[in-house]
């Protein structure tokens, strides 16, 4: 019985580990090859001065919290209850990305 259980221990630990390579091959691949840009519009929904921001989606009403992924011009220029677009790359799978790791404000 105590092989049986270590086994399943094991073999959840290895599936756990495969499955977080997957995934991040998967990313990397996705990002090899952009094809369309993409536009978002989002609405600011808190501005901390950590430089911690929430956005949620106008499109999907997703929320998203970001960290130090705006600019430190855009994030003195932002506010509260603002709209902003953010631009986003389609990669080979498409998932959209951020294609510098910051959020770059469409104007």
């Amino acid at each position: 019985m105590q092989t049986f259980t270590y086994s399943i221990l094991m073999g959840f630990g290895y599936l756990i580990w495969i499955q977080s390579i997957v995934i991040a091959t998967g990313l990397f691949i996705n990002r090899m090859a952009n094809s369309d840009k993409i536009t978002e519009r989002f609405e600011i929904t808190y501005v901390m001065k950590n430089g911690e921001v929430g956005i949620r989606s106008l499109e999907d009403q997703y929320f998203e919290r970001t960290e130090n992924k705006f600019a430190e011009s855009d994030l003195n220029k932002i506010k509260e209850g603002d709209t902003i677009k953010i631009d986003f790359q389609k990669g080979v799978f498409g998932k959209r990305y951020l294609n510098s790791g910051k959020i770059n404000i469409a104007e």
